[in-house]
């Protein structure tokens, strides 16, 4: 598969304009220097990288939600603005194309409505963390699933990424109380005594 370009767009025109701002500066006191040097520092702590991600065969109505996992286990409230959420791309069988931060754990979750269900009913957020990746970019990369086995999704990845289950953001205590909720969540079971008898051949 054919890999996006390595250079975006956005960091171009973000150089272009420190350029010209050293242009203006230079004749300037040396407080507005200052300001200059701390600019550019924070543009190269800023690099992002293109990740083309697919899904083999294609999902109907699916689409890729990414989740900010630099300060541990996010939430994945999907509301526009909310805490964590970096935005989503369509799924489809040809790689779609998002920008994200470099050297940033991200959690990668595919959302398809038919399985609004049974993530409510295996524990809402741990459910979703135990259906997504996480992935670590250090610079451009293609991650594709390629199936699912108990709604986990198997993939393969080109390129300068790293990708390993996304429970990996977990600390114990985030194991424990996931297994307390899950436990909690199940339904008894039916005593011998008080279960029906089986139907007759």
């Amino acid at each position: 598969m054919k890999l996006v370009d390595h250079y975006n767009a956005g960091t171009q025109n973000a150089v272009v304009g420190v350029g010209r701002l050293a242009v203006f500066l230079k004749s300037s006191s040396r407080p507005a220097v200052l300001v200059l040097g701390l600019l550019i520092a924070g543009l190269g702590h800023a690099e992002d990288a293109q990740l083309g991600i697919a899904i083999e065969g294609g999902a109907f109505n699916a689409k890729f939600k990414f989740f900010n996992a630099s300060d541990g286990c996010p939430g994945y409230n999907d509301i526009p603005g909310a805490k964590d959420f970096m935005g989503g791309v369509f799924a489809s069988s040809k790689p779609k194309t998002k920008v994200l931060p470099t050297d940033t754990p991200i959690h990668v979750f595919l959302f398809r409505p038919r399985d609004t269900a049974g993530i409510s009913a295996g524990g809402g957020q741990a459910e979703i963390r135990r259906r997504s990746l996480q992935v670590v970019l250090t610079g451009d990369a293609e991650l594709v699933f390629t199936g699912f086995e108990d709604f986990q999704p198997q993939w393969t990845a080109s390129g300068a990424i790293e990708v390993q289950r996304a429970d990996a953001c977990a600390t114990p205590e985030d194991t424990a109380d996931t297994a307390a909720a899950t436990e909690e969540a199940l339904p008894e079971e039916t005593p011998e005594e008080d279960a029906e008898d089986p139907l007759p051949d």
